[in-house]
């Protein structure tokens, strides 16, 4: 008896005991009839529970003239030792399909997924088993992003003591901000220019696969993974939990730097960003809603530490970016976060939103959070509050 599942873009087959010729067939009309309909999709075989295997007996029986190339780009069998030859019988029919065999579904699964997410490329999250996966693929770049704002050196050290395999460190202030000047922000954004010549020195170019991540909730990480979607790179994802995770799964770290090759990255920048003229004309016009990624008490103007000012830019709202992360720092599934961030939006579009924070940098991490949400559109004011309080003719709430 076999169960034929289809969804989506991939064909479950489980095997119970015998696998007879009427299995074999009724798995010839799914190919025909429904998978050639939807399209090339993935093959997941379990065979475990397979006790006999009957249908050889009438192999000859069997017409090969329907031979389907076309449909499976990858197939993953599940199977005990005994069944492995049946490898060799599924790449005899489906010949340009990519072959597989593991143990559980489980690890199949990962590897179906891997596959099909590094064709269309990663844009938001990656976990700790698909990025170990892709360790040795040049096509991947690693980016390590930690840093802290009250010891800047942290980062640096950090990486020299014990980093992911492959990655290259990313200074938050050098790396992914352009120098301040006073009145532009504690992180100002980095010309596009200028940044695409740091990517480019770090080897990637517009077919490469971004991983950053951080040691605190993807704070510092999620920059970068907004200015490479910014200057119109999609191919890029935060680390789901970050270092914490990486160590707490049981990969490994390194001390030793990575080999990189020289690449040309190209920039095509998107109207993501707003400046502070557009955030006070606003204020009358009310055509789009700010909301402050701090914590609570920094919004309402207590306990600031980090700018001279305390308080926030009149009529905006509060949604503090660690609330998008779980107790072990990784992000929210996505039906929590759009629950959440649609009471926080309550009516407005997605699109007339603006984040911002206290220098740009953690903002980022709601407008990632909204991605994963399935809410996207959302912009950034880039000089954030730091920028804001600078200027003494700007009002603020409190």
């Amino acid at each position: 008896m076999i169960v034929i599942q289809h969804q989506n873009s991939r064909v479950s087959v489980n095997v119970y005991g015998e696998f007879t010729l009427a299995d074999f067939k009724e798995f010839e009309e799914m190919v025909n009839d429904e998978v050639r309909f939807a399209g090339p999709v993935d093959l997941l075989m379990d065979l475990r529970e397979m006790a006999d295997c009957t249908v050889d007996v009438a192999w000859e029986d069997i017409v090969f003239a329907r031979a389907h190339p076309n449909d499976f780009k990858r197939i993953a069998v599940v199977t005990q030792s005994q069944w492995v030859t049946w490898s060799a019988w599924l790449s005899q029919i489906f010949v340009s399909a990519e072959m597989g065999v593991f143990d559980d579904d489980a690890e199949a699964g990962v590897w179906l997924d891997a596959r099909e997410e590094a064709e269309m490329g990663f844009s938001t999250l990656v976990s700790c088993a698909q990025l170990a996966a892709r360790l040795d693929d040049p096509g991947w770049r690693i980016v390590d992003c930690r840093h802290r704002l009250t010891d800047t050196a942290h980062g640096e050290r950090a990486y020299a003591e014990g980093h992911l395999p492959g990655a290259v460190f990313m200074h938050l202030d050098r790396d992914l901000s352009a120098p301040m000047n006073g009145k532009n922000g504690r992180h100002p954004l980095p010309d596009p220019e200028a940044m695409a010549a740091r990517l480019g020195a770090i080897g990637v170019n517009h077919r490469t696969q971004v991983v950053v991540y951080d040691d605190d909730g993807g704070m510092t990480a999620v920059r970068l993974w907004w200015l490479l979607r910014w200057l119109g790179h999609d191919r890029v994802a935060v680390l789901d939990g970050g270092i914490a995770a990486w160590t707490g799964e049981g990969f490994p770290l390194t001390a030793e730097p990575p080999t990189l090759e020289i690449a040309e990255f190209e920039i095509d920048p998107r109207d993501w960003v707003l400046g502070a003229d557009q955030v006070l004309g606003n204020l009358e016009k009310n055509d789009f809603c700010l909301i402050d990624a701090r914590a609570p008490d920094r919004f309402r103007g207590e306990n600031e530490t980090m700018d001279p000012v305390g308080g926030h830019i009149p009529g905006a709202r509060n949604r503090f970016f660690r609330d998008n992360l779980d107790a072990s720092g990784k992000f929210l599934p996505a039906a929590e976060l759009r629950r959440q961030f649609l009471d926080v939006l309550a009516g407005v579009e997605p699109e007339r939103i603006v984040m911002y924070c206290g220098s740009g940098v953690s903002a980022c991490h709601n407008l990632l959070a909204m991605e994963l949400a399935d809410l996207p559109g959302a912009r950034l004011y880039a000089g954030s509050w730091s920028e804001w309080c600078a200027d003494p003719s700007h009002p603020v709430a409190r």
